[in-house]
């Protein structure tokens, strides 16, 4: 194994680069330097094979100095992920598969994996694609009821349907709803006597501050859960640490879909926008809520023209919405255009804890849009898609509200 140590400049950095390696198990990363004199300590009884520092660092030449004259060979971090991340793969090249640590997990192709899906609690092998690149990805609302858990469960399904194991985790921010929502607890109940209690809430853990167990993950339906058991005590105060604590807490799944609901500036998720791969923005179409939040998208158009990763999905597109007067309008132009979904289905949905998508006539709506925004984070070689998908019909006429959106 190539071991490496990371000097830099902020702890989520070196979270985002160690993560990115955790399926590769011929790299290993030294836990998070803080001085030289750390890493002058750790150098008695470590042996590191490459370093990366990055430029920023404020003992940036101490560091470089030190791994010069202990031919360290140095990897430069200057602020792109990508390029160190290629840096690293480029230097460190896989070994033969019988040369590889079994006791370190392989990185997953396309094989069967075995796991233990809760809550029937036994081994289940299942075909899943996992040897693709790690991202993290927020969903988040718009305004308040725009669908960001519902986008972000159909991610999740219409990915399992397409056999890549993803994992979903809601913050115990404002009122958390998956736990309800996919009926967790009614799943746990139907497994048999004493399983109600057996579902780890990670939420909750890192909120209290024990210590964490490992390999605890709730996972069913090809989808790890960490998400608060609404059950126990409400979370009060929220922080940074503890949201990094928790996008990390499980390396099983390659794509991490976070739902934060309309809490994109709380403080413990606005910084995540510098460290996640992608934003995905909830809008619900309804005019009175952009003459309320304009600003707000405004605000979010600014981070995107920035460089950060923002993309816009428009959900509950419906014929009472003319397109072209309606883009005009919002100034911002979406990823993908979400159909609404009778309502109808989304209450039998939700009294029998189903995801939405799950419903062939939804999933027939649904297809094509969640096509488009998952080829952002799935590799273009990996087919993505139904060939059944439908055209979204959007052509209506505005009425009544036409008049609201030329007011601005």
């Amino acid at each position: 194994m190539e071991f490496i140590i990371c000097c830099l400049n902020i702890k989520e950095s070196y979270a985002r680069i160690n993560n990115h390696f955790k399926g590769h198990p011929y790299i290993g990363f030294e836990e998070f330097t803080g001085d030289i004199d750390e890493v002058k300590n750790k150098f008695l009884y470590k042996k590191w094979q490459y370093a990366v520092v990055d430029r920023k660092l404020p003992w940036k030449d101490e560091a470089v100095k030190f791994f010069k004259k202990n031919n360290i060979p140095i990897i430069y971090f200057n602020d792109d992920y990508q390029e160190v991340i290629r840096s690293i793969k480029d230097k460190v090249t896989k070994p033969p598969e019988d040369e590889i640590d079994d006791s370190y997990e392989r990185p997953f192709k396309g094989t069967e994996v075995r796991y233990v899906e809760k809550p029937i609690t036994k081994i289940v092998e299942r075909k899943i694609y996992t040897g693709i690149e790690k991202k993290l990805i927020i969903v988040s609302n718009l305004t308040r009821c725009s669908g960001a858990t519902t986008i972000t469960l159909s991610l999740a399904k219409y990915l399992s349907n397409l056999g890549i194991l993803s994992s979903v985790i809601e913050p115990p921010i404002d009122s958390p709803a998956i736990f309800n929502c996919i009926g967790i607890a009614e799943r746990l109940s139907k497994s048999g006597e004493g399983y109600e209690d057996n579902f780890y809430s990670y939420p909750h853990e890192i909120a209290s501050g024990k210590r964490i167990k490992n390999k605890a993950e709730f996972i069913f339906d090809n989808i790890v859960w960490i998400v608060p058991d609404d059950r126990k005590e409400v979370v009060d105060n929220w922080k940074y640490d503890q949201m990094l604590k928790l996008i990390y807490i499980s390396n099983m799944a390659p794509i991490t879909l976070i739902d934060v609901g309309d809490n994109l500036n709380h403080e413990a998720v606005r910084p995540l926008l510098s460290l996640v791969d992608l934003v995905l923005v909830v809008i619900d179409p309804f005019p009175t809520n952009f003459y309320i939040n304009r600003n707000k998208l405004l605000n979010l158009e600014k981070l995107k023209s920035d460089g950060c990763p923002i993309n816009f999905i428009m959900n509950k597109w419906n014929s009472g919405i003319e397109e072209k007067e309606f883009l005009d309008f919002i100034k911002v132009k979406p990823l993908a255009f979400i159909p609404a979904i009778d309502l109808g289905i989304l209450y039998k949905a939700n009294y029998q804890y189903k995801i939405p998508l799950c419903y062939k006539e939804v999933s027939d709506l649904l297809d094509k849009p969640l096509a488009k925004i998952c080829s952002l984070f799935i590799p273009k070689e990996f087919e993505i898609g139904i060939s059944k998908n439908k055209s979204i019909k959007k052509k209506g006429i505005l009425s009544n509200i036409s008049g609201k959106f030329k007011k601005s």
